[in-house]
């Protein structure tokens, strides 16, 4: 038996971490972990050095603020550390740089002296948009507009109420808002957005891998499809021969691995013809053509499909038996969960009856499908045979296209 491992303190913290915000488009925890530890571990450091800078311009009452804002993201982190929570550590870092920027702007006196340290408002409310979310950006934006017009009127009495700090002091706060409003927060946002992006393209090629690109269009439109009748449609099965006792003499996985590999082959197959996939359940394939949205020669498609399909699996381990029938179906999406896309219908049962009472590497079709592609393809009649549930039925085996057959004289 193998010994269990034990978790890292980073694993565990990213197993328990509760992202908020834009974070939760970030599908890897650990990512999130290295993300809020890298920020807030930068800003302590820089408030810190921040906290020197003051000491060195004679502002000591700046530079403990400063110092305590370094303690502060500490605090933040060991907060988020201790309960998973990004919302929390965001919330206690903003609130800290409110409060400094405050003290700040008062101890030095006004927006001239103290570098427009205020205008620090403009990069936190964008960091609390993308991290919070709406109601906390409301809060802060509207504190920071509140805090603006107030500082605005007390300006005069702020700067005439101390003397002036070092000019180099003072430049250096404003080149700080600058360099780091343009320098710092950008990159923020174009990774979280393009992270965005990214998790939405992803969701968009699953769930087009689920639904025809127009249903799922309609379902992200309006929250719900409708079922739609399709006049003229082929429907194809597929079905291993023989699979019960071929799967008992193969190990479950390689029986999977087999399986996929031959669906898979398949799936381009629909892809190259415009046909679309319905489903695979256990051993059998089932695709349509004229659906979602209705084609010609949709039945030339799918027999051309079909005759690839033979073709592939005869030189394989599998042996297929397929059968192809057209006519109206009913097609949609039902339920609430689990989306999957289906046809209903006569039409459908009888093509899953094709493929029942055909042969092994035989492609049975229906009268219907028969009379719409015999100009393009050769099929042999097989005749009337019986079939359950729908009792006596003329079939064909579909052999060829016409240019193969032309070929082979």
């Amino acid at each position: 038996m193998h010994e269990p491992v034990d978790e890292t303190f980073w694993e565990r913290l990213a197993s328990r971490t509760r992202p908020s915000g834009a974070l939760v488009t970030i599908e890897d925890p650990m990512t999130t972990v290295r993300l809020l530890t890298g920020a807030l571990g930068m800003t302590a450091v820089i408030t810190g050095v921040g906290g020197l800078l003051m000491v060195m311009f004679d502002e000591p009452a700046v530079g403990w603020a400063y110092w305590a804002l370094s303690a502060t993201f500490v605090a933040a982190w060991v907060w988020y550390a201790v309960t998973g929570s990004t919302r929390a550590a965001t919330i206690i870092s903003l609130l800290g740089s409110v409060v400094l920027l405050v003290v700040t702007h008062l101890a030095l006196g006004g927006y001239a002296n103290s570098g427009a340290q205020l205008m620090w408002a403009i990069g936190l409310t964008m960091v609390s948009a993308l991290l919070l979310g709406r109601t906390w950006t409301i809060g802060f934006a509207t504190g920071f507009i509140v805090l603006a017009v107030v500082m605005g009127f007390l300006e005069q009495s702020l700067s005439e109420g101390r003397s002036a700090p070092d000019t180099a002091l003072s430049a250096a706060l404003f080149s700080q808002v600058l360099v780091g409003t343009v320098v710092l927060l950008p990159p923020l946002f174009v990774y979280v957005l393009g992270r965005l992006s990214f998790e939405r393209e992803r969701a968009e090629s699953l769930l087009l891998n689920v639904l025809p690109e127009v249903v799922a269009a309609e379902l992200k439109l309006t929250g719900t499809t409708t079922a739609r009748r399709c006049e003229s449609v082929s429907v194809l099965f597929a079905d291993i021969v023989g699979f019960t006792p071929l799967s008992a003499e193969m190990e479950p996985e390689e029986m999977v691995d087999q399986l996929n590999e031959v669906f898979t082959y398949f799936d381009t197959l629909a892809d190259k013809y415009g046909c679309e996939k319905i489903r695979t359940i256990g051993d059998a394939y089932m695709v349509a053509s004229g659906v979602p949205t209705p084609r010609d020669h949709h039945a030339q498609a799918l027999a051309a499909m079909a005759l690839e399909m033979r073709d592939y699996s005869s030189q394989g381990r599998f042996s297929f038996r397929l059968g192809i029938n057209s006519g109206p179906v009913v097609a949609g999406v039902i339920g609430t969960r689990k989306f999957q896309y289906d046809v209903w219908g006569d039409t459908v049962n009888t093509a899953s009856r094709m493929e029942s009472h055909s042969q092994p590497d035989k492609i049975q079709i229906s009268e219907a499908t028969n009379d719409l592609i015999k100009e393009d393809f050769e099929t042999t009649l097989r005749g009337p045979i019986e079939i359950k549930g729908k009792g006596e039925l003329t079939t064909w085996y579909l052999e060829r296209t016409r240019e193969a057959a032309t070929a082979r004289r």
